[in-house]
């Protein structure tokens, strides 16, 4: 493993995931979780600081899996989304399941937007790792004359 290139698509997919997140939970549907949680208060945490880190977490797993299967994907910017698809699957799609049936006070609605936020998120946070490997790697392999 190229720790270079890893350690760039971490980064590249760590910004991306932090602004998609935000953009989603904070801007798009913000209020509708604003308003589960003064009825239900005490249900939520927003605690910034540790969704930032568990990005961070996400991202350098995310990475180290695109780095490890990335090539056997088919390499690059699809490879990237490919593996987002199957994250995605294995993460929000299941996660959704268990909230959906295991938590009353969120709607069936917010949650499946929530899935298809996820679903578009992980893809494009996975074309950034593709495209920010490949991008290194191609650069590092010197052109022939």
């Amino acid at each position: 493993m190229n720790t270079g290139r890893f350690i760039g698509a971490a980064a590249g997919v760590w910004i991306v995931r932090v602004a998609l997140n935000w953009t989603f939970y904070a801007k798009i549907v913000g209020r509708q979780y604003a308003n589960i949680s003064s009825a239900h208060p005490g249900m939520f945490r927003t605690v910034i600081p540790a969704y930032i880190v568990a990005d961070l977490i996400f991202a350098l797993a995310f990475a180290f899996l695109f780095v490890k299967v990335g090539t056997a994907l088919g390499g690059g910017v699809l490879a990237g989304i490919k593996l987002g698809l199957i994250v995605v699957v294995f993460s929000a799609v299941i996660g959704a399941l268990y909230d959906y049936y295991g938590v009353t006070y969120i709607p069936g609605a917010l949650e499946l937007t929530s899935v298809i936020f996820q679903v578009i998120a992980h893809a494009a946070e996975g074309a950034v790792a593709g495209a920010i490997y490949t991008r290194m790697l191609a650069s590092a392999v010197p052109a022939r004359a």
